[in-house]
């Protein structure tokens, strides 16, 4: 009888593996299967403001990512097995695969990498309200209202007053476009105007409206947790980013249109909150019905 040596029987398994499946051998000589979805298979809202009211966000993710594909790993380990099984025997030369099948299971679950697909999850786009104080915040955001029948006296504290400041205005020029509905021939105080008169309430904080990855967003969400009144970090936004008076806690806002000139440079002290859409207050998507593509993508870098 022909004696089959485990290093004979590890020979076997390692051609079957590379002859009869599409598994990847990697450098620590380990092989490696990856969990493949559905291009469309996504994150819905209500998972992703769940992980991010969550204690800990990113582990919460990868918890549950866990907890949905754990019996997909089982399944395919098992699949791989099975491959072994069918295709071990070969009697002439002493293989049979009952004769070793403990030592060939043990093996493949020492060998076999499963990838979890956390990269096909952090590569879907996420939807972020950036809610803006600058001071207004310690006045329910009250003082953005610079025109209309809400119109509140212009004070240093306004975010409003910030970003026209941030754009380039000087004092005397913001006092004539608020006393004198003066527009410079600007198409950037126009629509700082028309915002204004059309805030359906007196609560309105300034936001901007971004798109980015979830990859990306546990980034930004890490950097906005860990602010601190002193801290120099700045979100630089383009130009094109959506941005407009935003009633989250009642549900409402204005036109959110304003057109910037030029691009923002937002302390993160300035930054209130960073969420998901939804995740705080009323959501856009609730209260005006858009679309995703309201938020603008790659418009947004930390700095």
């Amino acid at each position: 009888m022909t004696i089959v040596t485990q290093e004979q029987v590890i020979e076997r398994v390692k051609y079957i593996l590379s002859v009869k499946t599409c598994l990847n051998e990697k450098d620590d000589g380990k092989y490696e299967s990856e969990i493949n979805l559905d291009y469309r298979d996504e994150l819905d809202s209500e998972t992703i403001i769940k992980i991010f009211k969550s204690d800990n966000p990113r582990e919460t993710f990868e918890n549950m990512i866990f907890e949905w594909f754990h019996e997909s790993e089982s399944e395919i380990e098992e699949n791989v097995i099975e491959i072994v099984k069918d295709n071990f025997d070969d009697v002439d030369n002493g293989f049979r695969y009952d004769n070793h099948e403990e030592f060939i299971r043990d093996w493949i679950g020492e060998h076999l990498y499963i990838k979890y697909p956390y990269y096909h999850y952090l590569r879907q786009d996420v939807y972020i309200d950036i809610i803006v104080n600058s001071g207004d915040g310690n006045y329910d955001y009250t003082m953005n209202n610079l025109f209309g029948s809400d119109y509140h006296e212009y004070d240093a504290n306004s975010s409003v007053m910030w970003l026209l400041k941030q754009q380039g205005y000087t004092k005397r020029q913001i006092t004539r476009f608020i006393k004198k509905e003066d527009f410079h021939g600007s198409r950037f105080l126009e629509s700082i105007h028309t915002e204004c008169m059309n805030s359906s309430s007196s609560m309105n904080a300034l936001a901007f409206f971004v798109s980015m990855t979830l990859g990306e967003y546990f980034d930004l969400y890490s950097v906005v947790k860990s602010k601190s009144k002193s801290s120099r970090k700045k979100l630089i936004l383009q130009k094109c980013t959506s941005c407009g008076l935003y009633d989250l806690w009642n549900g409402g806002g204005s036109v959110l249109d304003i057109e910037l000139e030029k691009d923002v440079v937002l302390p993160l002290k300035f930054v209130d909150s960073a969420y998901p859409d939804g995740q705080r207050g009323y959501g856009i998507v609730s209260i005006y019905g858009y679309d995703y593509t309201f938020w603008k993508s790659d418009c947004l870098k930390i700095a």
